[in-house]
């Protein structure tokens, strides 16, 4: 349960960050210079404050208000409900607003200082894998339905287009680029690039892999220049 900050030129940790609990860190993102959310194996998501180096508020996974530690609940519908409804990825929009994927396929815009719901997004059936944003601020979102879905900023999130995945596949890994071309890793092991014509998203694929080489992850360099990770220890730029 124990983050740690590191100055990149000298390698050395400047600080460690300890929470109220010893559940093991699953993801950390950055909210700004100061503040960074952890989500931890018990669903619960991590608020800290770097100027202070300590917690500032530990949040339940269903962003329903502060979550208490002293109040947890260790019975069996407590985690029958958690299992269904566990936290698969997050997306921080901005300083103060993030959007949460659920296992159950929805997907909730919160306030980060309050954890108050903004609004919830329904149109996913299955686990929510992946969420990113496009350039101009739209939600992209993939899910075990086996569809990537994107939402308008600008309309209250209203789902303004739907891309089914052929073959019948389920992304596993999904990226933006500069441009705002999409690429994604199905569960076929096939890399493939989605770039828009006109109000529609076409696909290519441009790479295979096997189980052995398949991507982990993918990020880019700003001249738009691929860069992914593989299982065999290798990184290639595209």
């Amino acid at each position: 349960g124990i983050l740690r900050v590191w100055d990149i030129e000298s390698g050395e940790c400047e600080c460690e960050l300890q929470g109220p609990h010893d559940q093991s860190v699953l993801s950390i993102y950055i909210i700004d210079n100061n503040h960074i959310m952890s989500t931890y194996s018990d669903n619960t998501i991590g608020l800290w404050d770097l100027e202070i180096k300590d917690y500032d508020k530990i949040y339940d996974s269903n962003i329903i208000s502060d979550f208490d530690y002293n109040d947890y609940d260790n019975g069996d519908d407590y985690n029958d409900y958690h299992y269904h409804n566990s936290l698969s990825s997050i997306l921080i929009l901005n300083s103060n607003e993030a959007v949460s994927g659920f296992s159950n396929g929805k997907l909730v815009i919160w306030e980060i200082e309050t954890g108050r719901i903004i609004r919830e997004l329904i149109g996913h059936t299955d686990e929510i894998i992946s969420i990113s944003k496009l350039s101009d601020g739209r939600i992209v979102s993939s899910s075990k339905d086996k569809t990537i879905r994107i939402w308008d900023n600008s309309n209250n999130y209203t789902q303004i287009n739907e891309l089914v995945i052929v073959n019948n596949r389920v992304i596993n890994v999904l990226h933006i680029l500069p441009d705002d071309c999409i690429v994604t890793i199905d569960d076929y092991y096939n890399m493939s690039i989605w770039t828009k014509q006109s109000d529609k998203y076409t696909r290519e694929i441009i790479s295979h892999f096997d189980i052995y080489n398949n991507v982990s992850s993918i990020s880019n360099f700003p001249n738009g220049h691929i860069v992914t990770s593989h299982r065999d220890g290798s990184i290639r730029v595209w």
